[in-house]
């Protein structure tokens, strides 16, 4: 198995692509610290995970018969990412791999967003990544080994109308693993970036029904961009990419990103 005796921490990692990703690094040896908020917010029109969802991904996780851990973290809050890093250290002792996937959306113009809007999205991914990287960077520096994986966005390769606030995020979470990269290579750590097209998460099904748009019609308005219509982007598809990303079969990548999305920036002007 690729990640056997590796242990990993998925932020955002109760449902959606953390989810998957933490199953498919299960699968391959690894143990598994979910890492997820459980509560809603103010501006993010859809329900976020919950305790009860984290706990059925951890056992979800355990009925492979690898260790799991799910700890509530709000990584827009120093005190809760340095909580949760500490936690880990003290139940496994070391931290291998981190992957930087907490996130949420909301849809609104740059003209009518408010201050509250616009900083719970920035700090959920950009600010949550600098967070969560700060943290566990000493350790794995300490043990001159680790791999860390940043979930952007095709959003972080252009921009979205109603979406300024996350496509901000996501462009600065792809400048901030570049300068990363470069940071701590001499130590043997790996920094990268995965950047989804639409994958019809939790998180996506949300937004969607927050305009009134359900099922398959919404389904195929979010993914009109893609080139490749079936098979569809799913959860499974960015954490096969996370997996790769985190493995010795990508020894020498560092600073890059993997776009994941049915070739739809091959048509972006």
């Amino acid at each position: 198995m690729k990640l056997e005796g590796k242990v990993a921490v998925i932020t955002g990692g109760a449902r959606g692509n953390g989810l998957a990703t933490a199953k498919l690094m299960a699968e391959e040896g690894a143990d598994i610290v979910i890492a997820d908020i459980c509560q809603n917010m103010n501006t993010i029109p859809y329900d976020m995970s919950t305790e009860e969802s984290m706990a059925a991904a951890v056992e979800s996780i355990k009925s492979m018969g690898r260790k799991a851990l799910g700890l509530k973290c709000d990584v827009r809050k120093s005190a809760d990412v340095e909580a949760m890093v500490d936690q880990v250290i003290e139940t496994f002792g070391k931290i291998d791999i981190l992957v930087n996937n907490a996130g949420n959306s909301s849809m609104v113009a740059i003209a009518e967003m408010d201050e509250e809007t616009w900083d719970e999205v920035l700090d959920t991914h950009l600010k949550g990544t600098y967070l969560c990287s700060h943290f566990v960077l000493p350790h794995m520096i300490e043990q001159h080994s680790g791999n860390v994986v940043s979930i952007s966005s095709v959003g972080g390769q252009r921009g979205f109308g109603m979406g300024g606030h996350y496509c901000a995020a996501k462009h600065g979470i792809i400048g901030l693993n570049k300068s990363m990269a470069m940071e701590v290579a001499d130590h043997n750590i790996r920094c990268n970036v995965v950047c989804p097209g639409t994958v019809w998460t939790p998180m996506m099904q949300g937004i969607a029904a927050y305009f009134g748009m359900e099922g398959d019609e919404a389904r195929e308005q979010f993914t009109a961009g893609h080139l490749i219509k079936d098979p569809s982007v799913e959860p499974e598809d960015i954490g096969r990419a996370v997996l790769w990303l985190v493995s010795d079969d990508s020894r020498c990548i560092t600073g890059n990103m993997i776009t994941v999305d049915g070739g739809w920036t091959a048509a972006a002007p």
